[in-house]
């Protein structure tokens, strides 16, 4: 049979309206049309939906079974366009996010905790396998949000600025460098260095990587670890020094016996981008409460219209 789907919103219409007129204006046909479609939807089942009396219609008894189909499948397809509609609007769906190198997140529950009061039904997934080759990750589509500091020229990958942030040396107290104001790369000369892992064929060598190569500096050990955690218990307890980004550090020295201190001017600040391919509404509603987390903590300079949000947001 050839039903299509005018032809159950027809013959619900009709049965709630009570007769052709009013289906007519409801459906926004003439009552001309209407009686042509019901006469196609009759001649295609070849039954009668309605029985005829004067002006008023009555269902059939195959026409009431015909009905309650249409209920379902009507009630299916309006669930189905309020579904896509939320997803076009960012109220529902899934989002996908990683950060490149580091595998510390305790920034990211506050921003989860506003994003969910404001869109409940967005679930949010930390995908930590795409740590080391986000772009990669992103290109595949496996990969909603990267948050990089290395840009691939890509016409695809769209960068938005998120925020700044400067690297300190992580040093256990009782060693004899946490005493400089200082660090220098030189310093590091005959130290146990530990070193985030990161992957050389992804064209991306580290910042203190490229300056211990330049400057000739050879450690006595170059530990290569993945976890942040780790790292912080290592240097804690003594093993060895370390360098990461000040707001990843921060949270981890309250409690230890372990101190940050600046590197040389010399070396640059750097910057992070969310790296993003499509544009949704429930990513771009990420990125802002991406930027608006680390206004709030001082990372990058407020825009005009990213203060308001910070009002918004009861943040003065």
């Amino acid at each position: 049979m050839n039903i299509a789907l005018h032809h159950f919103r027809l013959v619900d219409t009709i049965s709630k309206e009570g007769s052709l007129t009013k289906a007519a204006a409801t459906l926004h046909l003439t009552q001309s049309a209407l009686s042509h479609q019901l006469k196609e939807l009759e001649r295609e089942m070849d039954i009668e939906v309605f029985h005829r009396q004067g002006k008023k219609l009555h269902l059939s008894e195959q026409g009431y079974r015909f009905l309650r189909s249409a209920e379902k499948i009507l009630a299916e397809i309006n669930s189905l366009e309020e579904d896509i509609q939320n997803y076009k609007n960012g109220k529902t769906g899934k989002l996908t996010i990683s950060m490149q190198c580091y595998t510390a997140y305790h920034w990211l529950p506050g921003i989860i905790k506003y994003y969910k009061n404001r869109w409940p039904d967005i679930n949010i997934h930390i995908l930590s396998d795409a740590t080391r080759r986000p772009l990669e990750y992103l290109m595949r589509g496996e990969l909603d949000i990267g948050i990089v500091r290395t840009q691939m020229i890509n016409t695809k990958i769209m960068y938005e600025p998120i925020f700044e942030d400067h690297l300190v040396a992580v040093i256990c107290k009782d060693h004899p460098l946490a005493k400089k104001k200082v660090i220098n790369v030189s310093d590091f000369q005959n130290e146990e260095l530990i070193l985030p892992l990161y992957d050389p064929s992804y064209q991306d060598t580290p910042v203190i990587e490229a300056l211990i190569q330049a400057q000739q500096v050879r450690p006595k050990t170059l530990h290569r670890i993945h976890y942040t955690d780790a790292t912080i218990e290592m240097v804690n307890a003594g093993l060895g020094i370390s360098v990461m980004a000040d707001w990843i550090v921060e949270p981890y020295l309250r409690g230890r016996n372990i101190v940050t201190l600046p590197l040389h001017h010399t070396i640059a600040q750097r910057t992070w981008y969310a790296a993003t391919i499509k544009q949704t509404p429930a990513i771009q509603n990420f990125l802002e409460c991406l930027k608006m987390h680390f206004n709030i903590n001082g990372m990058i300079k407020a825009k005009p219209e990213e203060e308001v949000l910070l009002e918004i947001a009861g943040v003065s």
